[in-house]
């Protein structure tokens, strides 16, 4: 893939972001295998401050402005930004919202995505996942090349009569066909922890700020730290961590998220729930609950209807014929 800028616009100003920091923290997911939990609600457009404008970008200063005395915070040109506890999590959460705002005028994107997830207290092996989506009207396309290889799912926001359409891999998609299955239903979500309704990166930035309303609120509890200089999948990102306490938070207990600089949206979101007589140096492994990962990123890719149609001969979908 072509490491050419994906956006005209560029990635985030510190200090303006800093400036314009207002109230709002951190992805946790469900927890399991120690602690169970509904999964977090997202959050739709309407519900955070759009009309939030960022300043031109000025130079960063040795000192933020209104940085408190004895925060974590470097801030020389010359070196990389490394800021903890509060501000860390306000500048976190304001490039997740300019992110949000700045790619609605990205019409449709392509990209591998990588997920696993741990479901009834069992996980997953890592599915590799081809996908597009469209933002108006919302639709995604999945195409799966490892786990149920060759499954295919299609949802359009006010087709098919709101349900999403699946074919699974292999010899029992020639056996069923195409399903028509209420996204949010036992059968859709048996394997997944979040409906397609919530795929895609604008949709994982709404559900992460969704959280970080509550933790902002709080003045104790947490650890969060935002690094610079960091990269995933070659692209330049930041890194965010936050850790809980469990008496601040008894069911998650961190998140780890890559937020690329440039499109200012997490690409790559590893939440980890509590352990229990657990060894340190497989802790991590052993409480991950989830994982999200967005690669090979092309975006305005002008998808149109055919992409997102079940009928699409390049699909070779087996779709039931209705009966007048």
């Amino acid at each position: 893939m072509s490491r050419s800028r994906l956006l005209t616009t560029g990635g985030p100003n510190i200090l303006a972001l800093l400036v314009a920091c207002s109230t709002i923290t951190i992805v946790v997911a469900n927890s399991d295998p120690v602690n169970t939990g509904s999964s977090p609600g997202a959050l739709n457009a309407a519900s955070y401050n759009v009309s939030v404008t960022l300043p031109p970008a000025p130079a960063l200063p040795e000192k933020l402005e209104g940085q408190p005395e004895g925060s974590e915070a470097e801030t020389k040109s010359n070196e990389p930004l490394h800021l903890s506890g509060h501000w860390g999590l306000k500048l976190n959460s304001e490039m997740l919202r300019r992110g949000c705002l700045e790619f609605a005028n990205v019409d449709s994107y392509t990209a591998t995505f990588t997920k696993q997830e741990r479901i009834g207290g069992v996980m997953s092996e890592p599915q590799v996942i081809e996908l597009k989506v469209r933002h108006a009207p919302f639709s995604v396309y999945m195409k799966w090349m490892t786990g149920d290889s060759g499954r295919q799912l299609i949802y359009v926001d006010g087709q098919n009569e709101g349900n999403l359409l699946v074919q699974p891999g292999g010899i029992r998609g020639r056996l069923t066909g195409v399903l028509s299955l209420d996204p949010e239903g036992t059968l859709a979500m048996a394997e997944c922890r979040y409906p397609v309704t919530k795929a895609g990166l604008v949709e994982l930035a709404e559900t992460i700020i969704s959280h970080e309303v509550a933790d902002l609120g709080c003045s104790a509890g947490y650890r969060c730290e935002l690094r610079d200089g960091e990269e995933f999948d070659g692209r330049p990102c930041y890194l965010f961590i936050c850790e809980y306490d469990q008496t601040h938070d008894p069911e998650y207990r961190k998140t780890v998220m890559h937020i690329d600089k440039e499109l200012s949206l997490p690409v790559c979101v590893r939440n980890y729930t509590w352990g229990v007589d657990i060894p340190a140096e497989k802790l991590d492994e052993e409480t991950l609950v989830e994982s999200y990962a967005f690669t090979d990123l092309q975006v305005n890719q002008g998808l149109t209807d055919v992409v997102f149609d079940a009928t699409n001969p390049d699909y070779h979908l087996r779709v039931k014929k209705r009966r007048d």
